[in-house]
């Protein structure tokens, strides 16, 4: 069957709604959202960045102070860093036993003192290293005397003893502690 031309109606297929968004703006606009586009993405990016690169070169700064101390075992009093002054591993038993008179003063009982494991840094190299001893406590007292012999401890101005875990019972409890000290020269 063949149909003539006057036959056929021919209807746009297309309405003018559907025709694709680029094509109905100008040159200018499309030009000006790709800019606001970039724009924002640069901005966001900088604005996410900077926080974290902050703490970034915060942390540098620490640890190269650190790695000075260690190299020269001398702490400088002009930075911004507290000043600690990191005791030898031959000085770990009177820190230990600092750490036992503290509770004592409170009225808290030591039943039991064991230092559980050494740890030390995994690089090796000339120089100091920076190690560190756990020391489980076991108590026997009540527990403000127990709470406030660890604030105690927390506030020590050597710096060089962390609290890793406290448990406390109906009759006392037990603390780990973390003493750090260096090695070598």
């Amino acid at each position: 069957m063949a149909y003539s031309s006057s036959e056929i109606n021919p209807q746009p297929c297309v309405e003018s709604s559907a025709i694709p968004l680029f094509q109905r703006l100008s040159l200018r606009a499309v030009k000006g959202i790709g800019v606001g586009f970039l724009l924002g993405t640069v901005l966001g990016c900088l604005l996410l960045w900077q926080p974290a690169y902050l703490h970034w070169r915060s942390l540098q700064k620490e640890k190269t102070y650190w790695q000075d101390i260690l190299r020269t075992g001398v702490a400088y009093p002009n930075t911004d860093v507290k000043v600690v002054t990191i005791p030898t591993m031959d000085q770990l038993p009177d820190l230990i036993e600092q750490c036992r008179d503290v509770f004592v003063k409170e009225g808290v009982d030591v039943v039991t003192l064991n230092v559980e494991r050494f740890g030390e840094r995994r690089e090796t190299g000339s120089g100091a290293s920076l190690d560190y001893g756990l020391v489980r406590l076991h108590l026997r007292g009540n527990w403000e005397g127990i709470v406030h012999s660890l604030k105690a401890l927390e506030a020590t101005q050597d710096g060089n003893i962390y609290l890793q875990e406290v448990v406390l019972d109906s009759t006392g409890g037990e603390a780990l502690l973390q003493i750090h000290f260096y090695t070598g020269e």
